[in-house]
């Protein structure tokens, strides 16, 4: 499970969350539609990914292709 928490985001259409191997999520998984873009909020894991292969959390907005934010997971 993901947790978001504090949690704030600009508002925007489409708004995904993504776990991504790298910066530029060219390997990603997608944990689904952003549930709010404030407050804490959690996503679950789909599968049973290595989940340490995974160093950024991200929210993207699919339609238009742009990064609202991501942070750095560090162990």
């Amino acid at each position: 499970t993901v947790v978001l928490d504090p949690f704030s985001s600009q508002n925007g259409p489409d708004l995904k969350v993504y776990l991504s191997k790298d910066i530029n999520a060219s390997s990603y998984l997608s944990l689904g539609a952003l549930k709010s873009t404030s407050g804490k909020q959690s996503y679950e894991i789909p599968g049973n990914p290595d989940v340490t292969d995974y160093n950024y959390v991200m929210v993207w907005c699919e339609q238009f292709t742009v990064v609202f934010g991501r942070a750095e997971i560090k162990p």
